[in-house]
């Protein structure tokens, strides 16, 4: 029989699944809007947001009274601490996917520019980082996110865009509005993509104990 602190325990980490889902659901939401292709207006989307924002708060709450009242040991201590980082970085991805769907309305008719720049493919990448990132959590698999840390790390969109749009603001002064907005989008992509990690990052610390952002700093000791 589970005890009174497992019961907890096991209740936080279905509500961070929870957050999870509703999450990667306001990313599927958002995503078809930046194409053109609205599915789900704005106003569902920050209603969605608000509900992530509440089961948030719930998980520092019961987090907080985790730490003040279990007392709990090495494992389950890294598992809280764990827990409550990542939810915050959720959190934040639902932020960035509620910005990115009010994005759409100077898109319209530039289907094209944003197909030139694979708009479409980088959507799906950081929307397939999510998924992964969320079995990893569920799983507790550190080596699944190991592997995630490092192909966040090679993701740079900015590297390999955002200078071709650059210049070609500069060469053709009309699609300047959208080259603007695109930039904006890009970058809010490899901010979701750095919260992917840090979440990673996290779930390496729950299983193995070891905290591997700074890992250079760590070979010094």
């Amino acid at each position: 029989m589970q005890t009174h602190f497992e019961m907890e325990i096991e209740k936080l980490k279905k509500r961070i699944i929870k957050m999870f889902n509703l999450t990667g659901s306001q990313l599927d939401k958002a995503f078809p809007i930046l194409l053109n292709k609205q599915i789900e207006s704005i106003e569902t989307i920050k209603a969605d947001e608000n509900k992530i924002d509440e089961i948030d708060i719930k998980i520092d709450m019961m987090c907080q009274k985790l730490f003040a009242l279990a007392q709990p040991v090495a494992s389950d201590l890294r598992f809280i601490m764990g827990s409550l980082g990542i939810s915050n970085e959720i959190e934040r991805i639902g932020d960035m996917a509620y910005d990115l769907s009010k994005s759409h309305p100077t898109y319209t008719g530039y289907v094209k520019f944003i197909n030139k720049y694979n708009i479409p493919q980088l959507l799906f990448d950081t929307r397939n980082l999510f998924n992964q990132i969320l079995e990893a959590y569920t799983n507790s698999n550190s080596q699944l996110s190991l592997e995630i840390i490092e192909i966040c790390k090679k993701i740079r969109y900015n590297k390999d865009i955002l200078n071709e749009i650059v210049t070609e603001m500069t060469q053709n002064s009309e699609i300047i509005l959208i080259a603007s907005d695109l930039i904006l989008v890009i970058n809010k992509l490899e901010r979701i993509v750095g919260h992917i990690e840090n979440i990673a990052e996290s779930v390496v610390f729950i299983v193995e104990g070891k905290i591997v952002k700074h890992p250079n700093l760590e070979s010094k000791k």
